[in-house]
């Protein structure tokens, strides 16, 4: 694996991408993680909003659609919302933004939960999404790699560490 963006330039950006969102977070809106690929971006826009004065509520949408490393067509909610988002803001916070078929789900999914707004924010964005929607709030724009590292997995492998990497392709 090679690093294509390094913890430094992580947090420089996570600063920065916090500080737009506080912009525009209402106080009692509530940030929603899509699993499992988003939980260290996620914890660290969070504390990035705290630093910024913001401490929204929390909540998880467990989606999947993929196996281990292949997509299967199908997209399922393994494990739904514990808090109330009905009438309120909703930041999603997302991985890596290629097909756009989870985003634009979950995005969907929650407007019909009945969020007063959806706002979107993607860690990273690949040249496949230039045709869909723009999000929000996007991280980084990536070239067309499969990524590991920062809350991505090879396998379930590899979300530990602390860089965004790329597995060359051989």
């Amino acid at each position: 694996m090679k690093i294509l963006v390094s913890r430094e330039e992580i947090a420089k950006r996570v600063g920065e991408l916090t500080t737009e969102i506080s912009n525009k977070l209402e106080d009692d809106a509530i940030v929603v993680g899509l699993l499992q690929g988003s939980f260290i971006f996620m914890a660290d826009i969070m504390r990035g909003l705290a630093d910024n004065g913001k401490t929204p509520q929390t909540d998880f949408l467990w989606l999947s659609s993929y196996g281990d490393t292949k997509e299967s067509g199908r997209l399922n909610i393994l494990a739904d919302l514990q808090r109330q988002i009905m009438g309120r803001q909703v930041l999603i916070v997302d991985d890596v933004y290629d097909t756009g078929k989870t985003i634009i789900f979950a995005k969907d999914y929650l407007k019909a939960k009945g969020a007063k707004e959806v706002l979107t924010c993607l860690m990273a964005r690949k040249p496949a999404s230039k045709h869909l929607p723009d999000p929000d709030f996007v991280g980084f724009e990536l070239p067309d790699y499969y990524l590991v590292g920062y809350g991505l997995d090879n396998g379930g492998s590899g979300r530990g560490l602390p860089d965004i990497c790329y597995i060359p392709k051989e």
